[in-house]
């Protein structure tokens, strides 16, 4: 124990600062990254309300390009048993929507009792899926 911090371990104090910088510095690319994204925000709430209209454009775009592939392998059944393609297309999508938003949570977790949360796990959640979106529009081009 040190005399600074009575009753904490040095290794606790230790295990917090070695978390907080790379917290720190994702809290500051993310920011950095949404400013790009919304370059007329001019303060935290206008920040949030264009990453979560950029959300809903990109969830647009992620419907849309699954309900293209969904129409596309509706019944392909490549063997006699199920499940079809559009079946294990939708298992996917459900699993790759828990992964998204479980990865969120975790990566933004230590600044989920800051002020710029919303807008920070807004921003994971946008660029997960803009990832997805891209994935999904290439098997869309694809024969």
């Amino acid at each position: 124990m040190d005399g600074l911090h009575p009753g904490v371990e040095p290794k606790t104090i230790h295990r917090y600062r070695s978390l907080l910088v790379p917290v720190l510095f994702f809290a500051l690319c993310a920011t950095a990254q949404a400013s790009n994204i919304c370059p007329a925000a001019t303060d935290e709430g206008e920040m949030y309300d264009c990453l979560q209209q950029k959300l809903k454009a990109s969830d647009q775009a992620l419907n849309t390009a699954y309900k293209t592939l969904i129409a596309r392998y509706k019944d392909n059944g490549l063997s006699r048993n199920p499940p079809t393609q559009d079946q294990m297309l939708k298992k996917a999508q459900l699993a790759w929507i828990a992964l998204r938003d479980a990865s969120c949570d975790f990566e933004t977790y230590e600044s989920r009792e800051g002020s710029g949360f919303g807008t920070i796990h807004t921003f994971c959640l946008l660029e997960q899926t803009q990832k997805r979106v891209e994935y999904l529009d290439g098997l869309v081009g694809a024969p």
